[in-house]
């Protein structure tokens, strides 16, 4: 079963769960929702000053990572519940983009307009994240939650 991820507690992956835990960002920093296989997973953080929600959703492996923004807690709760019950149409609705992964470096390279790209103009809230960040240091800041 899919579970909610929050300051290293591990919560079933409910509606109620997960709008609580959104209505609760930026407070809580971010959140993450991952199945039994912890390379599929979704993580969460609020954009500063709109009720929009930057995903990042990791299909296995970091060369099957991508991102999209949801622009209400509706909507994002709607995508987070229909990935914890493995529902194939979860990703409708978005507009996803590749992250781009360099095998070499083992670094994703964020576009411009992404926003966690010190070039987007976005802030998100709770965070003073890198504009590149290695997939092991991934891993590592994953490992927080």
């Amino acid at each position: 079963m899919a579970a909610l991820i929050l300051n290293r507690q591990r919560l079933l992956a409910s509606r109620d769960a997960l709008d609580w835990a959104a209505a609760g960002l930026p407070y809580i920093g971010a959140l993450l929702v991952e199945l039994e296989d912890e390379s599929w997973y979704v993580q969460v953080a609020k954009i500063a000053g709109a009720e929009h929600y930057l995903m990042e959703h990791r299909a296995g492996e970091a060369r099957r990572h991508v991102w999209a923004i949801a622009h209400s807690r509706a909507d994002l709760v709607r995508a987070l519940l229909g990935f914890a019950q493995r529902d194939e149409t979860w990703m409708t609705g978005f507009q996803w983009e590749a992250l781009e992964f360099d095998e070499q470096t083992r670094y994703v390279r964020l576009p411009p307009h992404h926003p966690m790209s010190s070039r987007s103009g976005l802030i998100i809230d709770g965070f003073d994240g890198p504009s590149t960040v290695s997939d092991d240091e991934h891993d590592a800041l994953r490992n927080e939650f």
